[in-house]
């Protein structure tokens, strides 16, 4: 949170709304979830709205990468743009989490972040959606029709993992 609240203050008072949309464990720290950290800031790009360059000067002034694409610094946090790929989130309306100045941050719905978590599934994915599943009790049918839109391999993963799903009913 902290480095989202300097990216505001250096985006300063002046000029248009910077929407970014939250996606992975940033998304799951505005809801409140202890002993969950990240370094990093996923935005998802399709459902963002920024100038480019105003958001890069601002990310970089709050001392983040800004968008790497290659080679990660360990220690150093950054904010990503993601596009569908090998992540994948469905299609959703954005839901408001936060306003600071000109920055507005959303996030998708909790079914959504669910099942793009399922696609990799590590340990910590495993957390967040059990995390989320306990906090928002969602629809699991929601969240497999979501799966089922996904392309075939991300989908595949997914399925695959909905195992966990069953677990948490």
């Amino acid at each position: 949170m902290l480095a989202l609240e300097s990216i505001a203050e250096a985006l300063g008072r002046g000029g248009d709304p910077v929407h970014l949309c939250l996606i992975g464990s940033a998304a799951c720290l505005f809801g409140g979830m202890e002993g969950r950290t990240s370094r990093d800031l996923d935005v998802w790009k399709p459902a963002s709205e920024y100038d480019l360059l105003d958001l890069k000067r601002a990310v970089e002034s709050a001392g983040l990468a800004f968008d790497p694409k290659t080679v990660l610094e360990p220690d150093q946090p950054y904010l990503q743009l993601i596009e569908p790929g090998l992540t994948q989130v469905g299609e959703f309306t954005p839901v408001r989490m936060e306003k600071m100045g000109r920055l507005i941050l959303s996030r998708p719905p909790v079914e959504n972040l669910i099942a793009a978590k399922l696609i990799r599934a590590d340990a910590r994915d495993i957390g967040d959606i059990q995390f989320l599943y306990q906090l928002h009790q969602p629809d699991p049918e929601r969240i497999r029709g979501i799966v089922d839109s996904f392309p075939p391999a991300a989908r595949n993963r997914a399925v695959d993992n909905l195992v966990y799903l069953e677990i948490l009913q």
